[in-house]
């Protein structure tokens, strides 16, 4: 099953709550002086040079935000393991709709309270916990088959 979906939705869910409580990165002189120094009239692009000097800052916030939510990611799925083997050594479903649900509304609850939308957040969530359900059933029948 490809992952890249999966990483993406949690790349976006990642950087949907993380702005909202990050302050913006300190403009240094320079690039203070090259935007005030353009006139609001002026409607000329900026060379592809001072675009990516404009861009750099927030490029490289969001290249750290994706470092952390690729490691998150893989701590999120390190722990389903666990969860996985231990319903499997104790008879628990693989699936328990009741918790589904109560992370989806959690999650919502958070984007709410972020400023975040709640529907865009719960998209993403419903894709990691459809992964997440996906893994523990296919460990289930793997300890299944092996005892048969």
């Amino acid at each position: 099953m490809p992952k890249t979906p999966y990483v993406i939705a949690i790349a976006i869910l990642v950087l949907v709550f993380r702005p909202a409580f990050a302050d913006p990165p300190a403009k240094t002189t320079e690039q203070t002086m090259t935007i005030n120094s353009k006139a609001p009239e002026s409607k000329a692009r900026p060379t592809p040079e001072q675009e990516r000097a404009l861009m750099a800052p927030y490029r490289a916030r969001i290249d750290a935000l994706d470092a952390q939510i690729v490691a998150l990611l893989g701590e999120r799925f390190g722990i389903i393991k666990e969860v996985a083997k231990l319903k499997a050594e104790h008879g628990i479903e693989p699936i328990l709709p009741y918790r589904v649900e109560e992370v989806v509304h959690n999650a919502r609850a958070k984007a709410e309270k972020a400023g975040v939308d709640p529907d865009l957040v719960e998209k993403i969530y419903r894709i990691i916990i459809d992964t997440a359900c996906q893994q523990e059933e296919d460990f289930a029948r793997a300890q299944q088959a092996k005892t048969q």
